[in-house]
């Protein structure tokens, strides 16, 4: 028996559940649910809409769906109700959908997925299921992206503004920037141990923090790595040329820039302080271990066009023969 008295006896229909955020991002949530009841196919699944209560709620229901043997959980929010309902649903066989509501949605962008919730929940319904990587800092999971220096400060600046969106995002970073001072890091892969001084450093298992900021264009979520990106300081006239590079998928090459693929990282900063695991900010300790945890997330993508068409010719083939 699923959650709520949902009866799966029924072994022709897949069971599927939404997580909705409700206070993430500024849509109907009430709009959506309708639609997702008015366009459910009922032959072809068993449906559970849940709202969350709390921070950790979704981690928590998203975890009862699983082990209930549920086939998709929906999370229906940002970068955040993402992470937590992902974190929900590891080492399961429960495909992880998105219903992309957030401000920067950069899970959902690297994935192509639509920011129309018409579309997301068409491709939560019927998408391809893939096997995704993620990544580990200190024992906290990531999905997107996790990073300390500038953009963990801004996060923490933005979590304080309480107004969603780009236009409040860019208003953070601009006065996090004139009190900002660069660290000094040491880091340790593949047992070498270096130093770099830098305004900021992002472990990214997708290509971008969201809004399209491309901050790792050539990361990959199922290749096994984490993409360490590394920028040194730079001047105030540098800032918007990095910047337009950044949205224009061109950051690197750059002499600002420095990109390690690896599968773990150690780092030692100057002092303990904020990072940000997947938009959303918190204190760490002063040592960093990150780590990718290879193919252990299933997750719900637009269906692969080009691999069903091979497979409809393979299929063709097979029947002339």
């Amino acid at each position: 028996m699923a959650p709520n008295g949902l009866n799966s006896k029924d072994k022709m229909k897949e069971n599927i559940a939404y997580i909705i955020n409700p206070i993430s991002g500024i849509s109907d949530k009430k709009a959506i649910a309708d639609h997702i009841s008015k366009t459910m196919d009922r032959n072809r699944f068993n449906c559970e809409i849940y709202y969350t209560k709390c921070t950790g709620d979704g981690f928590r229901q998203a975890g009862e769906f699983a082990g209930s043997g549920f086939d998709r959980v929906v999370a229906v929010g940002g970068d955040g109700t993402v992470n937590e309902v992902a974190r929900g649903l590891l080492d399961s066989n429960t495909a992880l959908g998105i219903i992309p509501l957030g401000s920067g949605n950069g899970f959902a962008r690297h994935v192509k997925i639509s920011l129309n919730y018409h579309k997301a929940n068409h491709i939560a319904q019927n998408g391809e299921i893939i096997s995704s990587d993620y990544g580990i800092m200190n024992d906290k999971p990531f999905f997107c992206t996790a990073g300390i220096g500038f953009d963990a400060q801004v996060g923490q600046r933005f979590a304080k503004i309480g107004r969603r969106g780009f236009v409040s995002y860019a208003q953070a970073s601009v006065m996090e920037y004139f009190n900002y001072s660069p660290q000094n890091y040491k880091i340790t892969i593949d047992g070498r141990t270096f130093s770099r001084r830098a305004f900021l450093m992002t472990f990214a298992n997708t290509s971008q923090w969201g809004y399209n900021a491309y901050i790792a264009p050539n990361a990959s979520l199922n290749d096994g790595l984490i993409d360490l990106v590394i920028v040194s300081p730079f001047s105030l006239v540098a800032a918007p040329i990095l910047g337009l590079r950044m949205f224009t998928k061109s950051l690197y090459p750059s002499r600002n820039i420095e990109i390690i693929r690896t599968r773990e990282a150690i780092v030692e900063r100057e002092k303990a302080g904020y990072i940000h695991i997947d938009g959303e900010p918190m204190n760490e300790e002063k040592i960093l271990d990150v780590k990718v945890i290879p193919n252990k997330l299933k997750i719900i993508v637009p269906a692969n066009k080009n691999r069903l068409h091979s497979s409809l010719r393979y299929f063709k083939n097979v029947i002339k023969l």
